[in-house]
């Protein structure tokens, strides 16, 4: 879940793209969920929005119901479609948790987080709900 009217999200948005696109070929569907509308979502992640699913929440709606507090985010939903982890923020540690957890749910490859053109790790902002 990204914000694209914050730099923070756009530090993360090559990576999670990264992310998501090791999925690509994998039982389940990697999707983009904007904090914004479809033309700025369009803008803000440019060619990554046509190559993956992308959701827009411009009312933060779907946001408020998950209770998310910071941007950038990486959620995984099961089937049911229950949310069955998230980070919020860049802490590649637990972003690499959440990819490991769905790439075994999977039987996947696991995807490589951090990797060198990764960005530091960084908090995130907060979501105005």
């Amino acid at each position: 879940m990204v914000d694209p009217y914050t730099h923070e999200s756009s530090w993360i948005v090559e990576t999670a793209g990264r992310i998501l696109r090791s999925f690509k070929e994998a039982d389940c569907r990697g999707a983009w969920m904007v904090l914004g509308n479809e033309e700025h979502s369009k803008e803000f992640l440019g060619p990554w929005a046509s190559e993956i699913l992308t959701f827009v929440d411009p009312d933060l709606s779907f946001a408020r119901a998950l209770q998310l507090e910071k941007t950038p985010a990486l959620l995984h939903f099961d089937q049911s479609p229950k949310l069955v982890g998230s980070a919020e923020g860049w802490n590649p540690t637990e972003w690499k948790d959440i990819a490991s957890n769905l790439a075994d749910a999977m039987s996947w490859s696991k995807p490589i987080i951090p990797n060198s053109e990764d960005p530091s790790p960084y908090e995130g902002v907060s979501v105005s709900l």
